[in-house]
């Protein structure tokens, strides 16, 4: 969950290049779609200024966020350059080893 600062998801095209996916700032969650689905990574998350992050491991996300898993499902079936990146991308099954997502970063500078 994003404290400070805005990022921005950078995905691949088909011929792999870089790919501006979107950006988030603060309050917007990022990485939930593998928790979600239990997959790796589809694209890379980049500051575009200072960030400050919150962590959830996989137990306290499903803990916070069990209850609206299945609305986060349903928005991700809904048209949304997001989740359409996202659907595209994620075709390779999750790293079980890879347990909670990690957001601290600073821009390049």
């Amino acid at each position: 969950i994003i404290v400070e600062g805005e990022v921005e998801v950078i995905g691949r095209d088909a011929e792999g290049s870089p790919l501006k996916v979107c950006e988030f700032g603060v309050g917007d969650c990022v990485g939930e779609l593998e928790f979600i689905y239990d997959h790796l990574t589809a694209a890379d998350v980049r500051a575009k200024t200072d960030v400050r992050a919150a962590k959830l491991n996989r137990q306290h996300f499903e803990l916070c966020m069990g209850p609206v898993v299945d609305v986060l499902k349903r928005n991700a079936g809904e048209e949304n350059k997001v989740y359409d990146y996202y659907n595209s991308a994620k075709k390779v099954p999750r790293d079980s080893s890879l347990s909670s997502l990690s957001l601290s970063m600073s821009a390049s500078r």
